[in-house]
């Protein structure tokens, strides 16, 4: 079977076998997902075979308080609040695992995060971890904990842009 490029949540989407081991994830997708777009809140990006989604991600924009922010994204006399984007789930299906598939959707996110910054202003990609396994996976990832909460991470525009020039990725927004 052919495994889709991400694209944009549709209603035609088979969001129901979607399991990732994270209940809280699954249900967000199932029951909130395309609400939030529909809404406009969010932005939800699927990879799929067949139409059954097989991982997915949400982003949207968000304000934070710059004294929730880390030193190193906090720099010089920022607005209050500070704009960022907010990269509020990224999940693949436990049956899909170790196939990329979380990887080309993390490159997906950060692609279009540096896109949206550009068009309308963000400071810093932020997540919220659903679990200590979560926060791990992005302090790899090159995210910094929020000075109160370490289950809120932050990476400064700058750092994903060099990061993805560094590994000649050029964002286009796909």
């Amino acid at each position: 079977m052919h495994l889709s490029a991400p694209e944009r949540l549709e209603v035609s989407h088979d969001l129901g076998p979607f399991a990732c081991g994270k209940p809280a994830l699954d249900h967000w997708l199932k029951t909130r997902a395309t609400a939030n777009q529909t809404r406009g809140f969010t932005v939800v990006m699927v990879m799929h075979e067949a139409g059954r989604v097989v991982g997915y991600y949400g982003l949207a924009p968000t304000a934070i308080m710059p004294n929730a922010l880390p030193r190193s994204i906090r720099t010089g006399q920022p607005p209050n609040p500070v704009p960022c984007l907010l990269l509020g789930q990224l999940a693949t299906d436990v049956q899909w695992a170790g196939r990329g598939i979380g990887t080309a959707l993390l490159r997906h996110a950060l692609a279009r995060s540096l896109v949206g910054a550009r068009l309308i202003g963000g400071r810093a990609l932020v997540v919220r971890a659903i679990d200590e396994d979560a926060a791990g996976f992005w302090q790899r990832r090159g995210f910094v904990p929020a000075k109160d909460d370490r289950f809120t991470l932050f990476r400064a525009m700058p750092d994903i842009a060099a990061s993805m020039h560094a590994a000649g990725i050029t964002p286009d927004g796909g």
